[in-house]
């Protein structure tokens, strides 16, 4: 072999290990990875809105939740699709009970008023509907129903609001 054979080998062989080391060494999935770099220095450990969901929903008892998928969001939340990055929600699936808990991540910070807005039209309706028919449960809506942290925003109805809440904050940082 000569020289030129035997550097243009040794180039295959060291790009074929960094590209291996670079494709093992990262269980995150591109699209997780181009996320977390759009969020810039703010909310560098901030979690999903399925994973904030699911750690408040552990640690605070809701009754018997009911996911609300893509396709049933616009029946519940008047916020505009299109500025939805990700979300994730859930409703006492009996109805007997106004529990609920929605975790959206925004596109932009900026669109948090009006996200806000939206959440604040469900937390009306929530109080017309729950106010006659459990009126034992409205202390769950409580007007500190709504959070917001950059691009995260959350409503927020249950029996602790409070450690639903710190919950929200913590795990949006």
């Amino acid at each position: 072999m000569n020289k030129i054979s035997k550097s243009i080998i040794a180039g295959i062989l060291a790009a074929s290990a960094a590209l291996s080391l670079t494709a093992c060494g990262n269980n995150t999935p591109a699209s997780s990875t181009a996320e977390s770099s759009a969020q810039g220095e703010q909310q560098t450990n901030a979690k999903s809105p399925a994973e904030i969901t699911e750690k408040i929903m552990q640690d605070i008892e809701f009754p018997s939740m009911a996911e609300i998928t893509s396709d049933r969001l616009a029946n519940y939340y008047e916020i505009d699709a299109q500025t939805v990055d990700s979300f994730s929600a859930y409703i006492c699936g009996s109805g007997a009970y106004p529990d609920e808990i929605a975790v959206f991540k925004l596109k932009s910070s900026g669109d948090a008023e009006a996200a806000k807005a939206a959440l604040e039209k469900r937390v009306e309706s929530q109080t017309k509907t729950f106010e006659n028919y459990t009126p034992n449960e409205m202390y769950k809506i409580d007007g500190k129903n709504i959070v917001t942290n950059g691009s995260y925003i959350a409503l927020i109805i249950s029996a602790d609001n409070k450690t639903a809440t710190q919950l929200f904050e913590q795990m949006t940082k």
